[in-house]
């Protein structure tokens, strides 16, 4: 692959050779939905971006010019990246960036022109559940199967609607078929999260959105893409295409390069993670007993797994496996630090205690991954014996 322009400005070229692309994590470290860390290229653009865009973009003298000059190259960056992973057209001027999922979702909610209702399943993110009332609008709740598929059949008898939808679930792995909404003639507000990067990209949205950090870059850049085919239209202004204020130039310069230089690994890894999946899944079935897997085994997203183990505590499960040098995830994703059941879980009628919610990091390797079930296997063996059982 040819450097593009954000490669090419922050990462020395002397060192491409020795640099792969990939952000990862420390070995043991399989909840990739809570970050990744950052590859050396992302890191370096993040460093110099840094020391050249301090200063307020918004300003018309010679340091501002050069942070807005930063900003606008990144947002041409994001556009041919999305453009070449969503094989769809996109223009910089489609390219907008917030600093959280929920604040990105309630701007581009009101982009919508006569919208009347918005419909969602119960099995989206806690964040993005909250960011559908904040409109005032009615709510229509789309049911889902015991797999996790949104069933669709109830936005026939829905007009001026607004269907708000993540493209996979971030919790069990399982992918929507968004195209069934086109029969509908219906606009689409998808969150990509835990997809771009891992998995091939839905097609049938109107807005895109999607956390930076699920390929790699740092905290607090969202972006939003506008379908150029949809009837969307920003609804207040963005300078330099920054929702609310405050743009972090240098973050979206990382996000920015963390996607140029992830571009040419993204089949590699997506087969990569597949194989080690199913690999996990194989070996966990087999040697744990009273194990049920969450999500569909086929329509899924490649490097997440969530499984239940019987007998077994959630939290301690996680907190002995992190005394072993093992960091996984329990619960639902957007509630992990309370001991509340997984609302995703309970939607589908899911069993939801022992869970384990494991997420696979650019670059994790099959070793990795055994060392990890044979970390689960003995654990469960001792918290069940230490249970009586």
């Amino acid at each position: 692959m040819i450097p593009r322009s954000i490669f090419v400005q922050f990462v020395h070229p002397d060192s491409v050779g020795s640099m792969t692309g990939l952000p990862g994590a420390p070995r043991g470290y399989f909840d990739a939905v809570g970050g990744m860390e950052l590859a050396a290229e992302t890191v370096q653009a993040l460093n110099r971006a840094s020391l050249l865009a301090w200063a307020d973009p918004a300003r018309v003298h010679h340091f501002g010019s050069q942070a807005a000059l930063l900003a606008s190259t990144s947002r041409s960056s994001l556009a041919r990246s999305l453009s070449e992973i969503a094989d769809i057209e996109l223009s910089a001027d489609q390219i907008y960036l917030a600093a959280t999922p929920s604040s990105a979702a309630v701007w581009a909610m009101e982009g919508f022109p006569g919208i009347t209702r918005i419909a969602h399943s119960p099995i989206e993110t806690l964040a993005l559940i909250d960011s559908c009332q904040k409109p005032g609008l009615p709510l229509t709740a789309l049911s889902v199967d015991g797999l996790g598929h949104v069933d669709m059949s109830a936005l026939a008898d829905l007009a001026d609607t607004l269907v708000v939808l993540q493209a996979a679930n971030i919790e069990i792995g399982t992918v929507q078929n968004l195209a069934d909404i086109n029969t509908f003639e219906l606009p689409v507000l998808v969150d990509a999260t835990q997809v771009i990067g891992h998995a091939p990209m839905p097609s049938g949205w109107s807005v895109l959105m999607v956390n930076a950090q699920s390929w790699g870059g740092p905290a607090g850049v969202t972006v939003i893409a506008a379908n150029p085919g949809s009837d969307w239209a920003p609804p207040t202004l963005a300078p330099l295409g920054w929702v609310g204020d405050g743009v972090n130039v240098a973050s979206v310069v990382a996000a920015a390069t963390a996607l140029e230089t992830l571009l040419p690994h993204i089949t590699e890894q997506q087969a990569l993670a597949y194989d080690h999946v199913e690999h996990l899944r194989s070996r966990l079935s087999t040697e744990i007993s009273d194990v049920t897997f969450a999500g569909d085994p086929v329509q899924r997203l490649p490097h997440i797994i969530n499984c239940s183990v019987l007998y077994v505590s959630g939290e301690a499960l996680v907190s002995e496996l992190d005394r072993r040098g093992f960091a996984v995830a329990s619960g639902s994703a957007c509630i992990a630090d309370s001991d509340r059941a997984s609302h995703v879980l309970v939607a589908l009628g899911a069993f939801t205690g022992g869970n384990l919610r494991i997420s696979l990091p650019f670059g994790c390797m099959r070793d990795d991954v055994d060392s990890l079930v044979d970390a689960i296997v003995t654990t469960v063996s001792q918290l069940r014996a230490e249970a009586g059982l």
